[in-house]
């Protein structure tokens, strides 16, 4: 039994608010110098996710977690320049390229191969994120990113059908943030 179309609409809302709370804390752990995150990763992804977000709402699919990440994700690229936590090595320079591919292929092709491609790119875009966590899971604060995992869970839920338009974003947000989140743990085996 599936989910009725308002409560499938509330639950979209909810987590857009649940990922924008996700995004205050981590700014708060910027600001007050106990974060340390990839530059190159939410610069890609505040670009990406607006592409996402205006291709879900031409298509009419879930958007509102794509919303909150495009507002969160350049928020906190922004941040990260104000904080001087700028870099970009081979990493990001590759990522850059797949993230241009996976462009290309939206723009060709059309609006649904776009939240595919876009989706794949955010994917894509989140590895310097994720090297930057394994090499050094104490910097990425595991509370917020467990917020951005609940948020991505309760979009991908929130669905009101299986299609394209209503879980693929969400279910690859779901998969870059439980990535994270594992990666982070590993600060407490070693511990």
């Amino acid at each position: 039994m599936g989910l009725t179309f308002e409560t499938s609409q509330s639950l979209q809302v909810i987590a857009g608010v649940v990922g924008f709370c996700a995004y205050i804390r981590l700014a708060l752990g910027i600001w007050q110098n106990k974060a340390e995150q990839s530059f190159a990763a939410f610069f890609l992804w505040g670009m990406l996710d607006t592409i996402a977000m205006v291709t879900i709402i031409l298509q009419g699919g879930n958007f509102w977690l794509a919303l909150s990440n495009v507002v969160g994700s350049s928020t906190i690229a922004l941040l990260l320049i104000i904080k001087k936590q700028v870099s970009w090595s081979w990493i990001e320079t590759t990522t850059s390229v797949l993230v241009i591919i996976c462009l290309t292929i939206w723009y060709t092709v059309g609006e649904r191969a776009g939240i595919i491609s876009s989706s794949l790119a955010v994917v894509i875009a989140s590895v310097p994120q994720m090297v930057d966590t394994y090499k050094n899971p104490a910097a990425t604060p595991l509370m917020a990113y467990l917020i951005f995992l609940t948020a991505n869970i309760l979009s991908f839920t929130a669905g009101h059908d299986w299609s394209i338009e209503e879980r693929f974003y969400a279910g690859c947000s779901l998969f870059l943030c439980l990535v994270i989140v594992l990666f982070s743990r590993r600060r407490k085996g070693r511990e």
